[in-house]
């Protein structure tokens, strides 16, 4: 383990402080891998005081961060040719979107320092109309084209690459629904763009080339990733051999873990589980369950899951296709009164509901077979007290307990 991470940085000072100022950098880099003074003003700060910390931290995880003048980013080097990242966000952009950000991200580049959204939606129209385009045609005259413009706008300005310099929301309504206007004037993050677009990283990403012999060599490493990165490290996700070395290592493991977060590991019999304080809340934990009918119909629907489907020796909840509609028929049956009116009014929401939350979080996954495979982790939420709150009298809002 580094004696600059476990130190802190080399400034007067409490050591322990200047741990946790580190770890919580790190996390925060973890949590948001492209920052800019604009786009991420606290946490840039954090990671450019405690930078060389900060590095060596993504080393020991066989990462790198990487700098263009005040840009920063974490870059995810592929072990064995897998990333390893975290569930995707209920949010989570449409292929078309993320298609139409990467070629907002080429107008950009074109466009220079500065331009209005008019002015790139012309560029992107221009990228997408020839023959040797694999993204399909934009039109700038189709309102919901305009749309997943905008959509793909955000998300630059989230990773840092636009800086809004107008904000009158009623120009980007004034474009968006009618094409008039300029919709808003941005600042382009030149050096954003080129970590943002850094070909050698969407070589790896796009085209990892493991060799042989990186499977077993990058066993220990690729163990610590998915323990910081992922809701649980579970034995039965491991091949046999990373397993068995994973049940031979799991203090040192456990204690790099924490030595890189600030968190503690909870050892269960079935994988490790990463915990991370609340105070202050960390940026890569979940705020779940919330007092929202999306929660609470996922919270017990898990439950219900548990005490129904067949329990494996890996610790997984196993139910077929028809057994899981069973269960949202008897949560409707049971608690249909609490539920808000789309719902109420659609039932088979109830499933697809459900599994949003449960996949976002890690603690399902869906076969190709159909069904449901729930995770052990969803033994954490067993036996769930749900009740109407009183105060909001109203169904999409609950307490969960």
């Amino acid at each position: 383990m580094s004696d600059s991470l476990l130190t802190g940085p080399a400034t007067a000072g409490n050591p322990t402080t200047d741990r946790v100022a580190v770890q919580r950098a790190f996390v925060g880099l973890l949590a948001r891998p492209l920052v800019t003074p604009t786009s991420a003003p606290e946490a840039h700060r954090q990671i450019t005081r405690n930078f060389k910390e900060v590095a060596d931290a993504a080393r020991r995880l066989g990462y790198r961060v990487a700098t263009v003048g005040r840009a920063v980013r974490l870059v995810r080097v592929p072990a064995a040719g897998v990333v390893t990242a975290p569930p995707p966000p209920l949010d989570q952009p449409s292929r078309r979107i993320l298609a139409l950000t990467c070629v907002l991200a080429a107008a950009c580049e074109e466009a220079g320092g500065g331009a209005t959204l008019a002015k790139l939606s012309e560029l992107v129209g221009q990228l997408t109309s020839t023959n040797a385009g694999t993204v399909s045609s934009y039109d700038q005259g189709v309102q919901s084209h305009r749309r997943q413009l905008l959509h793909a706008s955000k998300m630059l300005e989230y990773w840092g690459v636009l800086h809004r310099r107008t904000f009158d929301e009623r120009l980007l309504d004034e474009w968006t629904d009618g094409r008039g206007g300029i919709g808003a004037g941005y600042d382009i993050d030149r050096d954003a763009l080129l970590l943002l677009t850094s070909p050698d990283v969407l070589t790896q990403a796009l085209n990892p080339a493991p060799e042989p012999d990186q499977v077993s060599s990058t066993s220990t490493l690729r163990a610590l990733r998915a323990l910081i990165e992922t809701p649980a490290l579970l034995y039965s996700e491991l091949s046999p051999a990373d397993a068995n070395a994973l049940r031979a290592t799991r203090g040192l493991r456990s204690s790099e873990a924490a030595a890189l977060t600030g968190g503690h590991v909870e050892a269960r019999s079935e994988g490790l589980v990463l915990l991370l304080p609340d105070d202050p809340a960390s940026p890569i934990t979940v705020d779940w369950p919330r007092s929202t009918v999306a929660s609470w119909v996922a919270l017990l629907m898990a439950d219900l899951a548990s005490g129904t489907g067949r329990r494996q020796e890996d610790g997984t909840v196993v139910l077929a296709d028809a057994e899981v509609d069973d269960l949202a028929e008897e949560l409707f049956a049971s608690r249909g009164g609490y539920l808000n009116k789309a719902l109420r009014e659609d039932p088979t929401r109830i499933r697809p509901t459900a599994e949003a939350q449960l996949r976002h979080l890690g603690l399902l996954r869906i076969p190709e077979s159909g069904g449901w495979i729930l995770s052990p982790v969803a033994g954490r939420y067993r036996d769930p007290a749900v009740m109407l709150s009183e105060a909001a009298g109203n169904p999409e809002e609950g307490q969960c307990s």
